[in-house]
């Protein structure tokens, strides 16, 4: 087998073909499935992330201009990982697909692994150059690419027309094939992602777990009177349980963070943007941590402190102050 990929013109291709086509497929699948993707309360959905990446992101005023409305960047993500998975696993429309891969792997750096150091820890720029072999080269042989190019040269052969002469008619039969090749996996590739949506949203998708009670409001512009802390209000203390966390959205940066109360009567707040690659942490409540969903780090949940890398920094801490009518302000 292996000796038939190296002598095969274009089949060590196929093993990157592989394995990107695959992995950029069970992104975009991942991601309609998981009904909590597209929850602006759960601290893992594209909201969420959108809003962690904005301060950190070399691109953040486009990120900031996509948070309007993050639902359909979602959604354009999924599906164009899904179109360019699907793409290059097949071997249809090769170099678009690469060139699409490409795009999507330098806007993920761009956006959350920018600030990765060492560089190498970041897996989207080794997406983005694992893609030129295909960019420059093609879907190479085993593709659809290779069997549709192929009959379209046999029947110019079976149709005595010479290799320097143009045959319109044989060309426009050529493109119309192909384009019906792509429509075809097109509603393959649709049908596939109903599925998986409808799948995720009766088994629940995949969450990370906060305390059970309900999230605090969002963050509001009232300001406390005569003699009260100042600040912004993101709720009731009272909603805080004893040991537990709720989220709010950081008043002075507009991103993800969290409100715990590790005491009776201490209120903290930290950032929820991981200090490594910018993911939004999630609350383990019975250890009183935060931990990374993308690479394991671990923090404090009473200091913010790294327990455990690749983060290099604690999360950042937000002053939380109790005003003497048992709201939480942020900010003071």
């Amino acid at each position: 087998m292996l000796a038939r990929l190296r002598d095969n013109p274009g089949g060590p291709q196929v093993i990157l073909r592989a394995f990107l086509g695959v992995t950029f497929t069970y992104a975009g699948l991942q991601k309609l499935t998981n009904r909590f993707f597209f929850e602006a309360a759960n601290p893992g959905s594209i909201q969420a992330q959108l809003h962690a990446s904005i301060t950190t992101s070399p691109i953040g005023p486009l990120i900031r201009l996509s948070a309007h409305d993050p639902v359909l960047v979602g959604l354009l993500i999924a599906f164009g990982e899904l179109a360019v998975g699907l793409g290059t696993l097949f071997g249809l429309f090769g170099r678009v697909a690469a060139a699409g891969g490409m795009a999507v792997s330098l806007l993920l750096f761009l956006s959350v692994s920018f600030n990765t150091t060492p560089y190498f820890y970041g897996s989207d720029i080794v997406f983005f150059f694992a893609w030129t072999p295909l960019l420059v080269g093609g879907s190479g042989a085993w593709s659809v690419d290779f069997a549709l190019e192929t009959l379209h040269s046999r029947e110019r052969a079976a149709a005595g027309v010479p290799p320097e002469q143009q045959a319109p008619d044989l060309g426009r039969r050529a493109a119309a094939r192909k384009l019906a090749t792509a429509l075809t996996l097109a509603s393959f590739a649709v049908i596939t992602a109903a599925i998986a949506a409808a799948v995720g949203r009766m088994a629940g998708g995949a969450s990370v777990q906060t305390s059970s009670a309900a999230p605090l409001p969002q963050p509001s512009t009232e300001t406390p009177g005569t003699g009260s802390p100042k600040g912004t209000t993101i709720g009731l203390a009272s909603d805080v349980p004893l040991g537990g966390a709720r989220e709010f959205t950081d008043p002075a940066q507009g991103i993800p963070a969290y409100v715990v109360r590790p005491s009776e009567s201490s209120y903290v707040g930290f950032s929820a943007v991981c200090t490594h690659m910018g993911c939004t942490v999630g609350f383990f409540q019975p250890a009183l941590q935060f931990r990374c969903p993308c690479h394991g780090s671990i923090f404090s949940a009473v200091t913010g402190e790294v327990l455990q890398g690749p983060a290099p920094a604690p999360l950042s801490s937000i002053p939380i102050e109790k005003s003497a009518d048992g709201t939480l302000l942020a900010d003071g």
